[in-house]
């Protein structure tokens, strides 16, 4: 049955998400000659055939070599690589999704682009799994969809009516100020000055620090936990912090270097914190943007000693970011919903409480890894994105699966002057915690 206006409409969240595509680089080493009709036919039971293209890039990309490289960014940005629509600037209208398939010697590139209008970055797996299983059953039906995944209609009126809008601007909404509106308008500079570098985090190296930490929780007598994510988290923002504090001086993008506290925004996924909760596989956007505040000293220590001395200032970092993870719940959200629908024409609402600028992003626990595309396209080796133009914090990318006796892990991307990023390879969480992939 098809699905009807209502429950395809764009909620709030929607209409709040980014004006930019979710793009992923998906790298699989299959040779065989059926991969592109493979894809192409399972991309039937989801989308538009011609959506879908491909170009011939193996007269000079090898697969060989870019996986001794570990995949780097730098090499993904052969022209025709990634769909030229889905680059700034975009046509109007924007097109909602493209896929290019580019061959190379050895193996083939898989560059999907989704708009972040649509949905998010667990929506976009969604889809991913949708198109994987239809290429492994060799069906041009949409195995396994259910179509409430579909179904926006629990985030719009007159379904969300029965909450009292609240009087004042919710916690998970700010209106943006003139000053925050010129900081993120983007300034390009030439390509030499900024790097894109992938760092990889051990699980057992975060694992373990995430041990330390809740030992130390509980000897304190400290109610809570925290999470390996969490753990992460503290570690690249200080990081970050720390290799940004050169810039001081001379830098107007970085003076919250100069308060007492810091605070950085992140995106929680809100799916599963409604009650009832909406479907995992629900194909809208269902993300809150957040934020935590933490002592200066404390995150600043971190980028300088990472090791057994620092547990007590993760502890104190960890824990809050785990409180304004808790932050996002029913209510919340129910609130903020309410909200915009009976305020629609404001148009510079923020998702988000305000933040410093800093902002980390993950995708650690999408499964592209785990999908099995059938005998034609096999399964991915890396997901990745051409190199980056200009500064972007990091990106947890997804979750790297155990081989052999490694433990898996997560990879990061993440894109910083080139003497910026000097310092953030060198600083403590980095050296103690993560191994360079690879740097351009």
């Amino acid at each position: 049955m098809a699905a009807t206006a209502s429950e395809t409409a764009l909620s709030p969240f929607d209409r709040l998400m980014p004006r930019v595509y979710v793009r992923q680089i998906l790298c699989f080493p299959s040779t065989d000659p059926n991969a592109l009709r493979a894809l192409k036919d399972g991309l039937a039971g989801v989308a538009l055939d011609d959506l879908f293209t491909g170009n011939n890039l193996s007269s000079h990309i090898e697969y060989a070599q870019l996986k001794a490289d570990n995949f780097p960014p730098a090499a993904l940005m052969a022209s025709g690589i990634v769909p030229a629509d889905t680059q700034p600037p975009y046509p109007d209208p924007a097109p909602v999704f493209r896929a290019r398939l580019s061959l190379v010697k050895g193996g083939f590139l898989l560059c999907i682009a989704l708009h972040h209008s649509t949905t998010d970055i667990t929506g976009f797996d969604t889809l991913l799994k949708i198109w994987a299983s239809n290429c492994r059953a060799g069906s041009f039906r949409p195995v396994g969809f259910d179509p409430s995944w579909m179904d926006r209609r629990v985030l719009l009126e007159p379904h969300n009516t029965t909450r009292t809008p609240p009087h004042n601007i919710p916690g998970l909404l700010h209106i943006q100020t003139p000053a925050e509106a010129s900081r993120r308008v983007t300034t390009r500079s030439s390509s030499e000055e900024w790097q894109t570098a992938i760092f990889y985090f051990p699980q057992r190296g975060l694992r373990d620090l995430k041990r330390k930490v809740n030992e130390l929780l509980v000897s304190d007598g400290t109610a809570g936990w925290v999470s390996t994510w969490d753990a992460l988290t503290t570690l690249l923002w200080g990081a970050v912090l720390g290799a940004e504090l050169n810039d001081h001086d001379h830098n107007p993008t970085t003076t919250h270097l100069s308060k007492a506290t810091s605070t950085i925004g992140f995106p929680v996924d809100f799916r599963s914190k409604l009650h009832p909760p909406l479907p995992q596989g629900y194909l809208g956007a269902a993300f809150a943007m957040t934020s935590a505040t933490a002592l200066r000293d404390d995150i600043i220590s971190l980028s300088n000693d990472a090791g057994s001395s620092s547990v007590p200032a993760v502890a104190r970092v960890a824990t809050a970011i785990r409180a304004s993870l808790n932050r996002v719940n029913d209510a919340s959200v129910r609130d903020t919903l309410a909200y915009l629908n009976h305020n629609p024409d404001q148009p510079s609402i923020i998702l988000g409480p305000p933040h410093d600028g800093i902002s980390i992003v993950s995708w650690a626990d999408q499964s592209v890894y785990e999908l099995d595309w059938g005998v034609a396209v096999g399964r991915c080796d890396a997901v990745r994105l051409p190199k980056l133009p200009n500064k972007r914090y990091p990106i947890v990318l997804p979750r790297v699966p155990d081989v052999g006796d490694d433990g898996g892990g997560l990879e990061v991307i993440i894109c910083l002057e080139k003497s910026v990023m000097e310092r953030f390879a060198s600083s403590g969480p980095i050296a103690r915690y993560a191994v360079l992939r690879c740097i351009s």
